[in-house]
């Protein structure tokens, strides 16, 4: 196993007492006053963040050993990499009080989402940390009746709601504390689809608890390992299967973010003998998709980890470029 530490392991930098005196400045000083702190906090943790440091000079290369960046990335480049994060923080203290509205948003194939919607049909959506998934609150709170519940894998979701709910009571979405995939959690989110709510999991970070139980797929050119739960998850709960990305938009835009969703799977199903195969698939869809994006908005990756990070292959890990030969019986 490779001695680059698990992305879980490397903890949030900063803390609760630090976001609530940042949202205090943000919200008697406005956001000007929170730009001007931004820049050297950001400077701060790129000057002492090494390994995110590292991380984001990687993966911008890899962007342009696969011709998606024109010029060889460098240090500013890394840096403004970092300001597209801290920007982003700022744009989720504006959608946690009401400033992103719908009219803020260019939905891009949103035909795709809008006869769930219609019809009160639940998903799963399967997101990232590419971009800003944060103003999905802009659509649920646009009197749609959406109703997202985000999985999170850390300790903080508990305090992270409160701290939502202090600068905005009417929140819908609720963000739920995973730290097993156990059947529990299966038939809960099962019941919250079947009311026509929408489940959402990140699908680009390995499991929190069983890190080798991924499947590997080509991302930018090298074989990346990607948490086979989520795609599981899609099987048991036998639903449509959408991803969906905030982006910031050009500056040329007149809209503050691109919404755009794409179609992994009308729904799931499958049988044990061709489990691994249609894994594969899905995973196959899920990072050339990711890829697709992130040529197209390079700065909002926000995994700051050696995201290719190889750990030990066992009967745990699926190689899909191995599966995807296979013919199912």
């Amino acid at each position: 196993m490779t001695t680059t530490s698990h992305w879980s392991s490397m903890g949030e930098r900063g803390s609760k007492l630090g976001l609530k005196t940042f949202l205090l400045f943000y919200q008697y000083g406005g956001r000007y006053l929170a730009l001007l702190i931004l820049y050297p906090v950001i400077l701060y943790f790129f000057i002492t963040g090494k390994t995110s440091r590292t991380a984001s000079q990687k993966y911008l290369a890899k962007l342009h050993q696969a011709g998606y960046l024109a010029k060889k990335p460098n240090l500013w480049l890394s840096f403004k990499h970092f300001l597209a994060m801290g920007f982003a923080a700022l744009d989720k203290v504006d959608v946690w009080l009401g400033k992103i509205s719908m009219n803020s948003i260019n939905h891009i194939n949103y035909a795709i989402f809008e006869p769930l919607l219609v019809a009160n049909k639940g998903a799963l959506i399967i997101g990232s940390h590419l971009g800003n998934l944060e103003v999905c609150r802009a659509l649920a709170n646009d009197n749609t009746g959406a109703c997202f519940n985000v999985l999170v894998f850390t300790e903080h979701a508990q305090q992270f709601n409160e701290l939502i709910n202090s600068l905005n009571s009417d929140v819908k979405v609720n963000l739920i504390e995973v730290t097993e995939m156990g059947p529990a959690l299966a038939i809960m989110l099962q019941e919250k689809i079947n009311q026509g709510e929408y489940v959402v999991i990140a699908g680009d970070r390995t499991s929190t608890t069983v890190a080798s139980r991924v499947i590997y797929h080509d991302f930018l050119g090298e074989q990346a390992p990607f948490s086979q739960g989520p795609f599981i998850l899609a099987g048991i709960l036998q639903c449509p299967v959408l991803m969906m990305f905030c982006l910031k938009a050009a500056s040329s835009s007149k809209h503050a973010y691109d919404l755009i969703f794409e179609e992994l799977s009308p729904g799931v199903h499958w049988r044990r003998k061709t489990r691994d195969l249609e894994l594969s698939k899905l995973v196959k869809k899920y990072a050339e998709t990711l890829e697709k994006y992130c040529a197209r908005y390079p700065l909002q990756w926000f995994n700051f980890f050696d995201f290719w990070q190889q750990d030990s292959i066992n009967s745990n890990s699926i190689n899909s470029n191995n599966i995807n030969t296979q013919q199912s019986n």
